[in-house]
């Protein structure tokens, strides 16, 4: 019964390994981009953001107001 959970224990201890080998490998295949560009993407996004969030709070407004005109 001992060697038995010795056995499992050791093939718990091999995956657990493995998975890690397999993780760093595929880390290892990451392309970071540089700095300048990791920038301007952001700068891209929030400008986006802020653009759709002014759009949606102007519509949302509108269609408040044509709401109001047609409840009262």
């Amino acid at each position: 019964m001992a060697e038995k959970q010795k056995t499992s224990v050791k093939k718990a201890d091999k995956n657990q390994k493995k998975w890690f080998q397999g993780l760093k490998a595929e880390y290892n295949k990451i392309i970071w981009t540089d700095r300048q560009t990791l920038i301007t993407q952001t700068i891209v996004v929030v400008i986006i953001t802020v653009i759709l969030g002014a759009i949606i709070s102007i519509l949302d407004a509108g269609i408040l107001g044509i709401l109001n005109l047609l409840i009262r």
